[in-house]
Order: structure tokens, then sequence, then C-alpha cells
């Protein structure tokens, strides 16, 4: 192999890989997921990006019936031949699980190592959730796609690429790659091309499923995304991104990146890098399961999970929720029926998102929805008496998640970026000023209590009155 490509999700791998993909002289494969089961999908994608760069194979895509379902036979019988007559060949990957075993069959004569600032890559791997729709669907599929998966699968993916960028390497900054043409030189330079691509080919084979992005840098290489935390506003979203960068300080000392100022609150988590050299201490399916607890210590994208979970549960087949401080949409996702969805947030993750101010208590427009949730989200509020008052207003039942601060003594709320730190008796009391009617389950996962809000002169609420399971 001439050329790999990894890097974190969102580092810009997807972008180096087109520029090195040149009609009849190269080619790089965007995730050809080698050693995993056969999927359609990927063998017509990667069938069609070998089509568009000219390699002699067959016109129709592979049926796996033909290879024994064994899509690795199908790419070292098919594609390493066809593929093996260009000058440059490489594939590109974000999935950093079982890259020893790959490196090892597949031993690339070049590496380039991509990549960002945590916090943006953070945020930009939940914007990718919303644009692509990929959640999860339910406990059936055994699979997450939400902010407890970003944190954990980049802190994962940040210690195998600490271990990996111990090999010689090309390094390429998100940051550089967007803003400088001679960094895009030095990677021309590095594989031996005198030239790179314009085309994005590989989004082109995946049928433009990452359209926006193309639309969003206007055709070309732009620094749109760069610096993208600065205008991510207050919230959960923000939170987790800030908090994945303090967990991990050497990321950003090993590459040139802000570093956080030290906290020695950090350095025992599950989650650092502090440990003897090739420690891996995060289990790559862990971070897919959705059945997953998280780390020892607290960390509130598992609880908003938790809650998600809990409050789907009683929810009947057929409510319109809107969900509000949205983030990734998993909540509709895991509802009985997909009636469209109404999602809220305090920035535009996806076309159809309801923007509003959250933090600041302010509310979108309600619609049609017939129940509104807010899982996760109140604790970043800077007046939720505000906002508690505006959800009543809407004569539409809450389904609400709140840390109460009896319940978390022995956690520092502000590191997690909390504003507000509301007892029991003051939520109860809140709720009855602002006109709710409450039906609490008090700590229902050890710390984070649900209520089932129902307006005093709204209409009947449509949420099960029954305690969520954990």
């Amino acid at each position: 192999m001439g050329v790999m490509v990894f890097g974190l999700a969102r580092s810009g791998t997807t972008l180096v890989s087109d520029l090195l993909t040149i009609p009849g002289r190269s080619i790089v494969i965007s995730e050809p997921e080698v050693y995993k089961q056969w999927s359609r999908a990927t063998a017509a994608r990667v069938h069609r990006l070998a089509r568009l760069v000219g390699l002699d194979i067959p016109e129709a895509p592979p049926e796996p019936d033909a290879y024994g379902g064994d899509y690795q036979r199908y790419f070292d019988e098919v594609m390493l031949p066809a593929m093996g007559k260009l000058p440059l060949w490489g594939i590109k990957n974000v999935d950093f699980s079982g890259w020893r075993f790959l490196f090892k069959n597949y031993p690339p004569q070049r590496l380039i190592l991509c990549v960002r600032d945590l916090r943006d890559t953070a945020l930009s791997g939940l914007d990718r959730i919303c644009r692509l729709g990929i959640t999860f669907r339910g406990s059936g599929s055994g699979i997450m796609r939400d902010e407890a998966w970003v944190l954990s699968g980049l802190a994962y993916s940040v210690h195998q690429l600490m271990e990996m960028q111990k090999r010689p390497h090309l390094l390429v900054r998100y940051e550089d790659l967007a803003s400088d043409p001679d960094a895009r030189k030095r990677i021309a330079d590095y594989v031996g091309l005198d030239r790179l691509q314009e085309e994005r080919l590989n989004i082109k084979a995946a049928e433009m499923r990452r359209a926006w992005e193309i639309e969003k840098h206007q055709g070309g290489i732009g620094t749109a995304s760069v610096g993208r935390f600065a205008s991510e506003p207050p919230g959960p979203a923000r939170a987790l991104a800030e908090r994945l960068w303090r967990l991990l300080p050497e990321y950003s000392r090993t590459f040139g990146y802000e570093v956080p100022p030290a906290d020695p609150a950090l350095s025992d988590h599950d989650f650092a890098l502090r440990r003897p050299a090739g420690a891996a201490p995060i289990d790559y399916l862990d971070t897919e399961s959705w059945s997953w607890d998280g780390p020892h210590q607290f960390e509130p994208s598992f609880a908003q999970r938790r809650a998600r979970i809990a409050v789907a549960k009683v929810i009947p087949a057929g409510v319109k929720v809107l969900d509000l401080g949205t983030g990734a949409p998993s909540l509709t996702s895991l509802l009985p029926t997909k009636a469209p969805p109404l999602h809220g947030d305090s920035v535009a993750r996806a076309p159809g998102f309801l923007v509003s101010a959250l933090h600041r208590g302010e509310l979108p427009p309600i619609g049609s929805a017939d129940l509104i949730a807010i899982l996760g989200m109140m604790e970043h509020v800077e007046d939720p008496m505000a906002l508690l008052t505006r959800l009543a207003g809407t004569g539409r039942p809450v389904a609400l998640s709140y840390h109460a601060a009896d319940d978390t003594g022995t956690l520092d709320r502000r590191q997690f970026g909390w504003v507000n730190h509301l007892t029991r008796a003051e939520l109860e009391a809140a709720f009855a000023a602002a006109g709710f009617r409450c039906k609490a389950h008090w700590a229902f996962d050890g710390r984070q209590s649900l209520f089932h809000l129902t307006p005093l002169a709204g209409r009947k609420s449509a949420v099960a009155d029954k305690a969520p399971a954990r």
C-alpha cells in the first residue's frame, strides 16, 4: 500500500483521501471496512469509486454470494490487483479498532495522520449525527450514536492515535489543511504526486450523502468549520466538547493546540491518558453498546442517555415530541413509532432544527407538538424560572430531567458547565410557581431525577404516569 490515512472522525481524513484520488493515477478509498461483515452499501460505494477512477473491474457491484460473503476475499481478489496497476493506492480510516492488524496485513509505505482541535471535533461529530440521522434504533440494534458515543468514541480514538503517532508519519492538522495551500502541497510531495485532485470523488461515490460539506465550503476548501467551538452557545453540547478537551490534555500538547489548565481531579479518570504505554482503558465494543454504563466517574452525556431511554419507555405511540436541547436526536429513534420529529436546540445542527437561545430560557415555536422533552439541558439554563414559566405557557406537558443539588453533593457541578444548582425543595417550588403539577421520580439512576410536568390549565398529559425503568 502506498499510503494509509488515519485520523479522528471529522478531522479532514475524507478531504485528504479525495485530494489523493486522481482518475488514472491514484486512489485512496474512504472506509473500505475490509474486515467487517459484508455490507452491500459499502461494497457499492467502493465499487462506484473504483469505476470513477477508471479501475478495470466489472460494471456491476459485487454480490456477496460470489465470494462466500467474505468482503476481504473480494477486496484481495478484485480490488488489490486493479489498484496495483496505479502508481499510488491507499485507504483511509477513522475506525481505530483493529488498526494494528490492518497495518500488519496491508503495510503502508507512508502514513498520514489527521488531527483537529478536540472541541471542534466533538461538535462536528454531533452535527454529523444530526445531518445524517445516524442515532440508534433502540436496544434491538445494540448500537448507540449519541453524545455519550461521541465522548467515549473520541476518547478511545485519541488513545489509539497517541500510539499510532509514534510511527513515522506526516501530520496534517485540519486547521492548516483548510487554510494553508503549502500544507496541501506537502501532502502531494509526501506521496509523490505532482498535483492534487479537486473533485470530491469519495463523497460522490457515497452518493453525496455529505453534500452539505461541499456546500458549506462553496465547492472548494475553506475555513468555515475552523474554530467551530467558539460559536457554540452554552449548553450540554459545548460542555461535552470542553469536557473531552480537558480530559485529554496530552493530545492538545502533542499536536500543538491550546492546552487546557491542569485539573488533578481528572488525572485518574477512566478515559485519561496518563497510563502505562500502550494501555487501552476503553474497549471499542463498549463505546458502541447502547447498554454500556460508561466510566466509573459521573459523565453528563451518559446521564442524558439514561434519561432518554427512561422517558421513551413511557411515551405512547403517536405522540409528537418536541425534543429541546437535542444535541444528538436520539430520543426520536427510541420512541415506539416514528412520528414526524421536532428538534430544538441553540444552533441549527441540521435542516429543520428549531433554534432558540435555550440557555437564556427562550423557546422556539412549539408548533404541533403534543409533548415537550428537555433532557440534560436544564442545568445549563441561566434563569430556570423563566424557562419553566414559558414551558407552562405552552399548555403542553413536559418531560424534564435534572440533577438536584441534594443528590450531587460529591460532584463539582461547575466542572460540567452547570450554572444553576437547585435543591429538591427549590425545584418543587419552581414547578408550582410556574404553573405545573409535578410527578417526580427522584434520583431514578442514583443522582438524576425525572419530572412529568402538567400545566394546571393545559391539556391532559400524553405520558404514562409510572416510574421509569433504570
